[in-house]
C-alpha cells in the first residue's frame, strides 16, 4: 500500500532514490535485494489489475509510474433522485449520531456526493414520498440491531417479546441465522425451536430489550450448510393471516417506482406501467400488513386488483376521512 500511494502521489513517476524511502525498502538492505523486492511488488500489483511502468532516463535512471485509470473504481450513475435519497439518508445518521466511529468517513463521502452532483449540486425539491421514505429512521430498529449483530457473529440465542398484528405479545427464544433489510424496515431470520423451522421478525414489532437467552454461550449453534437469507426470508410477509387477498396488483407511480424495485425485485414479478411506473404483483396480501406499507406511500399508489381489496381499501379511507372531518 506505501508504493501504491507513493506512485499515485508522484505526477512524474518516482525513481529509486524516492522509493528507498518509502516504508518497507529502507530497512538497509543492499540496492540488489531491494530492487527484487520492488519487482516481486510490481508483479504482484500487475496480477491484480494494476498496471505499473518503467522508462529508463538518458542517465540510465529508471523511473517508474502507475496507471492511475485503473486504480479507480467506475463511475457511479445515480439518478437526482437516488442521489438525494442517498444524501438524506447519511444526513439523517449524522444528524442523529447513528454512524459511530464511521462518522468522519460518512462526512466525507457525502461532501463528494454533492460535489459529484455537477454545478446544479443536489437538487431543491423531491417528491415527499421519497424524502419521507429516506428520512423515516426507526431508533426502536437501531437499539436492537446491537444485540442482534453481536449474537449474530457469536452464534448466541437470543430471546425478546414479540407483537403480533392483533397486538398480542408472545416470548421468544431463537437462534438468529441472518438480518435483511426489505421495505423500509430490518427483519431477522432465525431458527425458533418451539415452533420447530425459521421464521422472520419484523424488528419494529420487538417489544421491550432483545437479550441473550440466560443459558447462550458462543458457538452454541451452526447455520445450516447452504442456507440463503434471501431465499429463506419470508416473501410471504403481505400474505400472513386470515381474509388474505389472491392475485394482488398495485400500481407505484414514477416517484417511488424505483424504491419498489430495489426493494421487490427477484421476490415478486414487477411491470412497467405508463408513465415511468411500475405495477407489483403480490400472489397473497393481508390488508392490514399492505395498507401499513403502503401508508409510507401516500398519493403515489393504487390498488388495481382484485376489485374485492380496492372496495375495500376505500372504505377504509372514507371511513378514515369522515373520523377527520
Amino acid at each position: 500500500m506505501n508504493l501504491i500511494s507513493a506512485l499515485l502521489k508522484a505526477r512524474d513517476g518516482i525513481d529509486w532514490q524516492r522509493i528507498s524511502t518509502i516504508a518497507g525498502y529502507d530497512d538497509g538492505l543492499s540496492r540488489r535485494s531491494l530492487q527484487k523486492r520492488l519487482e516481486r511488488d510490481i508483479k504482484e500489483l500487475q496480477e491484480v489489475g494494476l498496471l505499473v511502468t518503467a522508462t529508463t532516463g538518458e542517465e540510465g535512471t529508471r523511473t517508474y509510474a502507475i496507471d492511475r485509470g485503473r486504480c479507480l473504481l467506475p463511475a457511479l450513475r445515480l439518478t437526482p433522485e437516488q442521489r438525494v435519497l442517498l444524501y438524506r439518508v447519511g444526513v439523517s445518521y449524522l444528524d442523529e449520531g447513528g454512524a459511530g466511529p464511521l462518522t468522519e468517513h460518512l462526512s466525507r463521502a457525502l461532501v463528494k456526493l454533492q460535489a459529484g452532483s455537477g454545478i446544479d449540486a443536489l437538487p431543491d425539491e423531491l417528491p415527499p414520498g421519497i424524502l419521507r421514505r429516506s428520512l423515516h429512521r426507526r431508533p426502536a430498529e437501531a437499539r436492537h440491531l446491537d444485540v442482534i449483530g453481536l449474537a449474530l457473529l457469536e452464534r448466541r440465542r437470543i430471546r425478546f417479546n414479540y407483537g403480533s398484528r392483533r397486538r398480542e405479545e408472545s416470548r421468544r427464544q431463537v437462534a438468529p441465522y441472518a438480518l435483511v433489510t426489505r421495505r423500509g424496515g430490518w427483519y431477522l431470520i432465525a431458527y425458533d425451536p418451539e415452533r420447530k423451522g425459521e421464521r422472520t421478525f419484523k424488528l419494529s414489532r420487538i417489544r421491550g430489550k432483545v437479550s441473550f437467552a440466560p443459558d447462550s454461550r458462543v458457538g452454541e449453534y451452526e447455520i445450516p450448510a447452504g442456507f440463503d437469507a434471501e431465499r429463506s426470508f419470508s416473501s410471504d410477509i403481505f400474505g400472513a393471516g386470515a381474509g388474505a387477498f389472491c392475485e394482488v396488483q398495485v400500481r407505484f407511480d414514477a416517484d417511488v417506482a424505483f424504491i419498489i424495485e430495489n426493494e421487490f425485485s427477484g421476490l415478486h414479478r414487477i411491470e412497467p406501467a405508463a408513465g415511468g411506473g411500475v405495477v407489483l404483483h403480490l400472489e397473497r396480501a393481508y390488508p392490514f400488513e399492505l395498507m401499513r406499507y403502503l401508508g409510507e406511500f401516500a398519493g403515489h399508489w393504487e390498488i388495481i386488483a382484485p376489485k374485492a381489496l380496492r372496495e375495500q381499501t376505500l372504505n377504509w379511507v372514507h371511513t378514515a376521512l369522515g373520523r377527520l372531518a
